[in-house]
């Protein structure tokens, strides 16, 4: 008959299980510095589109805040990828109205059935962070 084992872990075998625990460290770590990375990608962007801004509001001519504005546009954009961000719905499509989906503006009191988008709005994944904002339809004048 064989020996019947012990439940009771020697020393040898709780360093192991320790040994493990200490080589596994190291990943957390890893995923930490690449989070501490990607944030710190994005804060340059954001930074960038600051800097952008300032311009943008002291340029002097129509055509040299035209040309700033893109700019901006192109730094909000980078950073808003960065951080897995993403631009929702079309600005001037008309969609049925979903209070779930959409910020409803300049209502008047009533609700519509279909909305304008009036500003996008911004999703990350399938979370909808800010909801696009929407008005309703001019109503067609009759004859």
């Amino acid at each position: 008959m064989a020996a019947a084992k012990s439940k009771t872990k020697g020393p040898k075998q709780r360093a192991r299980k320790g040994a493990a625990r200490k080589r596994a460290a190291p990943r957390a770590s890893m995923a930490g510095a690449l989070a501490e990375a990607a944030w710190a990608e994005a804060d340059a962007a954001l930074a960038q589109a600051l800097a952008d801004l300032d311009e943008m509001t002291s340029a002097t001519s129509e055509a040299a805040r035209e040309d700033l504005l893109a700019m901006l546009a192109q730094s909000l954009s980078r950073a808003a990828r960065k951080r897995g961000l993403a631009r929702v719905a079309t600005v001037g499509d008309r969609e049925k109205y979903d209070p779930k989906r959409h910020d409803l503006i300049d209502s008047g009191g009533k609700m519509p059935k279909t909305v304008r988008i009036r500003a996008r709005g911004v999703a990350r994944g399938a979370e909808l962070l800010v909801k696009p904002r929407a008005g309703p339809l001019g109503r067609k004048k009759r004859s």
